[in-house]
């Protein structure tokens, strides 16, 4: 009976300890999932270098892994489509100056940054650039937000006169980021406005236009917004859109074949997700087995297992 009883507690301590140096099931909750997400390519690279000999892999190696991870979980319904939306990685390279994690490591992240611009007074430019910094993840997908606002406008606008305000209200963000006069040339009490506006306009645009009605919400949605953004939003952006008349003639030519292309929805869908995205989308996904499943595929990166070994130096089943 004591050599039982002994056995039992060496068997429990040595099983733990082992586990524990062999990283078995070290991630069993999806916060612990957040937490260790960024370390998953690394640990992706590592288990393909020891077991194919291949030269070092950037990250966008194993969001191609992650995303098929992702669409097997909605092929087999355990997912929604905003779930996998908010679990999906861009597919491909939309040259962002930051690396856009999936967006469920960015939940209420910008919604927070705009909340401190509009609490901020004018001449806290340095304190509140410095206060949005103290969350790496937040200042980057504050910088993705607008780079990807930039890169949309700039491929769905036709007109060079609409390209160009678009160019000039960019010089004068830079220039006031430079110059840390950004309170001071802009209303932030207003930005909370442009975000809804934007939010609208994204909405519009990430549902695929099927008649001219459509496009045409598009077009009023886009002038709306820049109209927001340069009469509410900038202090001295009234010269940019001069008169009514002028308002209304531009940005009506866009480029429908971006609207309706895959890849351009998909950061229309990206972009939507970071700008309204609350703490809530922090428990995606709800299903159970899909959340088993994920740990389970993030385990299985950081455990160490022995190799498999050829298929022909493996033993055959039969006798």
């Amino acid at each position: 009976m004591d050599t039982q009883i002994w056995y039992a507690i060496f068997s429990t301590v040595f099983g733990g300890v082992s586990g524990a140096l062999s990283h078995v099931g070290e991630i069993r909750t999806l916060g612990m999932l957040r937490v260790r997400f960024k370390s998953m390519p690394d640990a992706f690279r590592k288990c393909r270098v020891a077991a194919h000999k291949e030269q070092a892999l950037d990250v966008r190696s194993f969001f191609c892994v992650w995303n098929s991870f992702i669409n097997s979980l909605r092929e087999e319904d355990f997912i929604s489509d905003r779930e996998k939306d908010m679990l999906m990685a861009p597919s491909s390279s939309s040259n962002l100056p930051v690396v856009p994690w999936p967006p469920f490591l960015l939940a209420s992240k910008v919604p927070t940054a705009l909340h401190m611009a509009m609490t901020s007074k004018e001449g806290d430019d340095h304190e509140l650039i410095e206060k949005i910094k103290l969350d790496k993840d937040r200042y980057n997908a504050v910088i993705e937000c607008y780079e990807s606002l930039k890169i949309i406008l700039v491929c769905l606008l036709l007109d060079y006169n609409d390209k160009r305000i678009v160019d000039d209200i960019d010089k004068i963000v830079r220039n006031s980021m430079q110059n840390n006069t950004l309170l001071e040339d802009f209303k932030m009490a207003e930005i909370g406005k442009v975000s809804n506006t934007l939010v609208k306009l994204l909405q519009l645009l990430k549902s695929e236009p099927t008649d001219d009605t459509t496009e045409r919400k598009i077009v009023n949605a886009l002038q709306d917004f820049m109209e927001i953004a340069t009469r509410d939003f900038m202090k001295d952006g009234h010269g940019i859109l001069k008169d009514e008349n002028e308002r209304k003639q531009s940005f009506t030519n866009l480029n429908m074949d971006v609207i309706k292309d895959a890849f351009w929805r998909e950061q229309f869908v990206r972009l939507h997700l970071l700008l309204t995205m609350k703490d809530s989308a922090m428990d995606v996904p709800t299903n159970l087995d899909a959340r088993r499943r994920i740990t389970f595929f993030a385990n299985s990166l950081f455990m160490k297992m022995p190799r498999a070994p050829q298929v022909h130096d493996m033993i055959s089943f039969r006798c």
